[in-house]
């Protein structure tokens, strides 16, 4: 998976400032987190990355915070292939 610095400068300008992290043991998923793990719109960002990637939102809930929000990216090739392992 690939992502230009275009399509990066692109989902700054619609939605907001953000940081790319990878999600530490297990999968490894590789995951955008926007302001202070704000919820955006995930329409709009899987618009803008196109078919080839695959955006799932995923939070946790946090009693001094509230909902944290992160956004999992996934390559298309892999992505069944990932989620068939999880069922078994």
């Amino acid at each position: 998976m690939r992502l230009s610095i275009e399509v990066l400068k692109k989902i700054e300008s619609e939605l907001g400032e953000f940081d790319i992290s990878q999600v530490m043991g297990g999968t490894n998923d590789m995951y955008l987190r926007f302001g202070y793990w704000n919820q955006i719109n995930t329409g709009k960002l899987s618009e803008i990355l196109g078919t080839a990637i695959i955006v799932e939102e995923d939070s946790d809930y946090d009693d001094d915070c509230g909902h944290k929000y992160m956004y999992r990216l996934f390559d298309t090739i892999f992505y069944n292939k990932t989620k068939l392992n999880e069922l078994y």
